[in-house]
Order: C-alpha cells, then structure tokens, then sequence
C-alpha cells in the first residue's frame, strides 16, 4: 500500500472515530487456539500505534485455552517471555457496536523486528496471509465463509438453552428472536452480512451463517465472529462455546469452511466446467483431491483439542470418519454443493469451531495447492453414508484419527502441510495438547467443559 493510500486509510478512519464518538481502539488477534487476545488503547494514540506497533508477549502463542503454558515448551524455551511487536492492518478497521465506545483493529506479530529469524512465522494470520499469496502466484483467488454451531447454555446453570431437538424450529427461534436480531444487528453494524439464522437439532446450537467474501477477509469475519457472539451471549445472560462436544450424549458441533475457487480479479468461477459429468473442473478435481490427499494430517489443525477427535468416531454420522467426498452428501469428508457456475462450491467438513479460521483457511489452501501442482486424480465420489462401513467407501478409503496422538503424527509426517503452516506454529500446537493430555483424569467431558468451554 502505498503512503498515500495508508493515509487516505488513516483519514478515513479518524473520521469514523469522531463522527461515532468512539474512545477505546481494541488491537486484536487470534492464538494458537483462535482465542481472542487484545490489547485497548486510547483512540487518541491510534496514529502514534500504527507508527510504533503495539507488544504483546510472545508466549500468548503457547497458552491453551485457560491462559496456562505448557512448562516443556520450545517456544519458551527459545524466546523465555519477550515481546513481540505487532502492527495494525487498517483495511480491519471496524466499529464494534455491542461494546460501548470500542473500534477494532486486527494486528499481525511483525516478521521484520531487529534479531528476528525470518522463517519464525506463528502468527496465524501470517501465515493464512503467506497461502494466500502462494494462490495468487499462480493466478487463483477464494471466495469463502465460514458455517458456525455455536453452542448457548445460560451462564449461571451452564445448561443449553433450548431442550429440543427439532432443527430449524420456528417457534423455538422466535423464543430467542429479539436476542438472534439484536446479534446480526450487531454483526452487520460490524460489516459482516448474516446470512440466515436457525437452531440446530441439537440442544442449545445455534447457527448463524454469513456471506462469503474474497481473501483475508473471510478468516477476519469468522474471527470477529467468534469473539462478538462471546461477548454478546454473556451480556444477555448465556455462555456462547464452540467447542466441538462438551457433554457426553453424542451431540456434536462443528464449523464448516464453504469456498471456491475464482480468477485472480474475482470475476470468473474455477471450479465449474459444465461439459464435465461431475461439473468440476479439472483444477477443481485436483484442489478436492489434494485436501482428500492430506486430510488425516488437517484433522489435527482444523479440529485441534482432546475433545474434537470425538466428532470423528463412527457413531456421528454428519461428520465425517473418513476422507471422502461426496455431491451434498453431510457424511463426507468434502462435501460438494451445485447450483449453477458460480454457485458450485466446497464445503469442507474436517473441521471444528476450535478451529483457528486463519489456520483452516492456511492448511486447506496448501493442501488444495498441492492438489493441482501434482495433478493429483480424484476418486469417484460417495453415493451412501461413509460412516456405517468402511467398504461402503472402498478399502482404500484413509480413516480420519479419532485420537489426538495419531492426528498430531499424521500432521508431523505431513511434509507438504508442515512446511506451508511451519514447524513452530505446530510445535506450540503439540505441546498444548501433549501437556493437556498429562492433565486429563476423572470424569473427561467435565475435563473438556472446564478446560475448553468458557474459553473456545
């Protein structure tokens, strides 16, 4: 960008702070575990902020949910608790209208501090920017949005605020009608346009879906998403959680990563080709099977806690146990939606709501990359439930790890996905949960609801 550019930015955005009265400036990023980690500043420093960055210690990278670092961890040992500098990206710049006063900005931890190894990238959004750019260098852009569950309980009895299992029940939503409205009320204040709201056929899942958007701006969407649906829940008397299954009786949330591909100016869809029986394109064919390809080792980072490898066991059968896909098939791995050319889309079903949005956008970009760099062939798709047996999806069908240890080894011996998201960000991953896994006794679901559900 240049000078001027970022000044018409800053102008702009100095208007905006006065015409809305607004006082605090909240620089915010995402962890390890896409817990929303800020720092509020006075408005009145904002320029003085962008000049000079603002610093937060790098060890915010290692916590797990509960704000506890694991003792055995490389990055502590490396770095012990120094600062990191991160700068504002201004093109983030919102109001935040369901806190009083408050703007938002989202930061990245700076690659070009004075001593720093320029191949020491933690930080997701750098390194979901870094993918993105390895799409554009070979001429492709994504257009994507992120499905969420969000799981609601009322915060003092911890108990989900709808009893029913009946999905997408009129009556239910209506009961909640005035809180729903007031939340994508809120959210469109916020620049994200809510695309359609209703109760899961789980107890107390809420789903709230959004347009999709080209680029960075989809993961910075789901980010605010997260941390506003949080804040907003707990200011109505709920406890908002997107965590995958916290209580024991097979109910499962999950967050699912819709995209597709388009040209590099965003004015032509990739994937479709309508003289294909499939309708998918060849580079379409190959971007599906590479994610297929890497799929076991994704697993471990787009549902990364203990708790998330419980949505991949044979029992739940809207998620997936195998790498699969299918034609609107909810039990695959990939599940492929049409409706015309630019309405042909993925949606990957890998992941969780634990799920970093940066870290799910980064891994199933390079995945899909490596897909189309090596030609990779795709299988032909399921017809039927993959989850019932293995031979209803083929004896070469890969099964996803249900246990967090395989999924982590799966992802280690990953090279193509380790070197795209880099080996320190995945170090801090596995010592999180490795020093989780020496924590966990008693009765486990009270474990997952006290170390995840509060927090994710």
């Amino acid at each position: 960008m240049s000078s001027e550019a970022e000044e018409r930015q800053m102008s702009d955005i100095l208007a905006s702070i006065e015409k809305e009265k607004i006082g605090n400036i909240r620089f915010e990023f995402l962890d390890t575990n896409a817990v929303s980690r800020s720092r509020t500043v006075p408005a009145r420093h904002l320029e003085e902020t962008c000049r000079s960055g603002t610093r937060f210690p790098l060890c915010l990278f290692v916590l797990d949910p509960t704000g506890h670092h694991p003792e055995e961890s490389g990055l502590i040992r490396r770095f012990l608790y120094s600062d990191m500098t991160c700068f504002p990206d201004l093109s983030t710049y919102k109001v935040i209208p369901w806190v009083k006063n408050t703007c938002g900005i989202f930061v990245s931890r700076s690659t070009e501090e004075e001593g720093d190894d320029p191949k020491f990238i933690i930080d997701p959004r750098n390194i979901a920017k870094a993918q993105l750019k390895a799409l554009g260098d070979v001429g492709l852009s994504i257009f994507s949005s992120f499905e969420h569950e969000t799981w609601l309980v009322d915060k003092k009895s911890k108990e989900p605020i709808t009893v029913s299992t009946n999905a997408f029940s009129t009556t239910i939503l209506s009961e909640y009608q005035e809180f729903v409205d007031g939340i994508a009320r809120n959210f469109t204040l916020a620049g994200i346009d809510v695309e359609g709201t209703h109760f899961e056929m789980y107890p107390g899942v809420l789903e709230m879906t959004m347009k999709p958007s080209f680029g960075m701006r989809a993961a910075d969407n789901a980010a605010t998403f997260r941390t506003g649906m949080k804040e907003m829940a707990l200011q109505n008397g709920f406890m908002a959680s997107f965590m995958t299954m916290p209580f024991d009786d097979e109910h499962v949330a999950n967050t699912h990563f819709n995209h597709s591909l388009w040209s590099l100016d965003g004015t032509e869809p990739i994937m479709y080709n309508s003289s294909h029986p499939r309708s998918l394109s060849e580079i379409g064919e190959h971007w599906l099977a590479g994610i297929l390809e890497h799929a076991p080792a994704l697993t471990a980072l787009q549902a990364p806690t203990i708790n998330c490898r419980e949505m991949f066991k044979p029992q739940h059968k809207l998620a997936p146990s195998y790498a699969t896909w299918g034609f609107d098939n909810r039990t695959c791995a990939l599940r492929v939606k049409r409706s015309g050319p630019s309405g042909l889309y993925l949606e990957n079903r890998l992941g969780s709501g634990a799920g970093n949005p940066y870290i799910v956008m980064a891994s199933t970009i390079a995945a899909g990359l490596d897909g189309i760099r090596r030609k990779l062939p795709l299988r032909p798709p399921m017809p039927t439930n993959v989850n019932e047996e293995q031979s209803t999806c083929g004896a070469d069908a890969v099964p996803l790890p249900v246990d967090i240890g395989c999924a982590l080894g799966a992802l280690k011996r990953d090279t193509v996905i380790v070197e795209a998201i880099g080996r320190d960000f995945i170090d801090a991953l596995e010592s999180i949960r490795r020093s989780e896994m020496e924590k966990m006794d008693g009765d486990i679901f009270a474990w997952f609801r006290d170390n995840y559900f509060e927090f994710i």
